[in-house]
């Protein structure tokens, strides 16, 4: 008989085997998920793998996990010791966990996430090796932020908008150290829903819309003339939805380079920062926590989002010089 996972498995098997069907793109189908099941919809790793094997004929959305092995370190005597020492220690690694009580990574993951219910919100950012065509995109890109914002000058900054999302929890112990602004601070800050994904939807109905209310009135004259968006190349903001919004209101997406985590600032200065100053702060409610986190960012001197540009181009062109030397 069927377990309940087994026909929530089978469900969301089926919608992929459907749109599948119909030609739809992994991504388009992941972005589906995540707005109509937030936090619980499959990885977008998984979605891309059951599309793959459905168009090749490997697999339909029958094709549940098989019985096999006993999983014999799966016992309540060691979900019990590795709740206990989950609880003394919560930065502890999978991997830590598996050498000192001589168990699989995979039977360690599976009693943490299936028997346990945990899940890992703190991560590293991990270097990528680019092929040969990112780098290349890397360095067109680098190039026209060369071209446009060369002289760093104040007018042409305040033309510049970035942002990004991040999680921010309620309380945040001490562990390991892992919205939207220009140059001058920040433009917009907007919290949204506990487990509530920001799908290209909620992107376009809500992030945008109150960016471009806050931008006209730090500029009643010229409103979003000659404003563009520096945001990186996640399914919300690269799909036809958002290029079409960003297009009607007039507002230039400049396309960020994958794996470039190093060009926008709310990845490699902001969020960074953010993170830092939470570590051992807990907050009550949701008002509580945005307005903690405004006024942390009211706190931050213009000068140093301003430098974080500055600072940015300079990447850019020694970037550009070891590339094309």
């Amino acid at each position: 008989m069927a377990s309940k996972d087994d026909n929530f498995n089978l469900k969301w098997r089926a919608y992929i085997e459907f749109r599948t069907i119909l030609k739809i793109q992994p991504a388009q189908i992941f972005s589906e998920f995540q707005e109509i099941l937030c936090v619980d919809c499959p990885s977008r790793s998984t979605v891309k793998r059951w599309v793959v094997r459905l168009r090749s004929g490997d697999a339909d959305a029958t094709d549940l996990s098989r019985s096999g092995r006993p999983v014999s370190a799966t016992t309540s005597e060691n979900i019990a010791l590795i709740e206990s020492i989950v609880m003394e220690d919560k930065c502890i690694t999978v991997n830590q966990l598996g050498q000192s009580m001589e168990i699989s990574s995979g039977a360690i993951h599976t009693i943490l996430t299936t028997e346990l219910g945990y899940r890992s919100i703190c991560g590293k950012w991990v270097l990528h090796k680019l092929c040969e065509n990112q780098r290349l995109a890397r360095l067109n890109f680098s190039m026209k932020l060369l071209e446009t914002y060369e002289d760093c000058g104040s007018r042409r900054l305040a033309e510049l908008i970035t942002g990004n999302e991040t999680w921010v929890y309620y309380s945040t112990p001490y562990s390991i150290i892992r919205s939207d602004h220009g140059s001058h601070g920040i433009v917009l800050q907007l919290l949204c829903e506990s487990g509530k994904a920001v799908t290209a939807t909620f992107f376009t109905e809500q992030v945008l819309p109150n960016l471009i209310k806050n931008i006209e009135k730090y500029r009643p004259k010229s409103g979003t003339r000659g404003m563009q968006i520096l945001i990186d190349n996640t399914s919300s903001h690269t799909t036809k939805l958002t290029e079409n919004f960003l297009d009607v209101e007039g507002l230039e997406l400049l396309h960020h380079p994958p794996y470039s985590t190093d060009l926008a600032p709310c990845d490699f200065w902001l969020f960074s920062k953010l993170k830092i100053y939470l570590h051992g702060k807990d907050f009550d409610t949701l008002q509580a926590l945005g307005t903690g986190l405004y006024q942390y960012f009211k706190s931050i001197p213009e000068e140093e989002y301003r430098n974080v540009f500055t600072s940015g181009w300079k990447g850019c062109r020694l970037f550009c010089e070891y590339y094309i030397n």
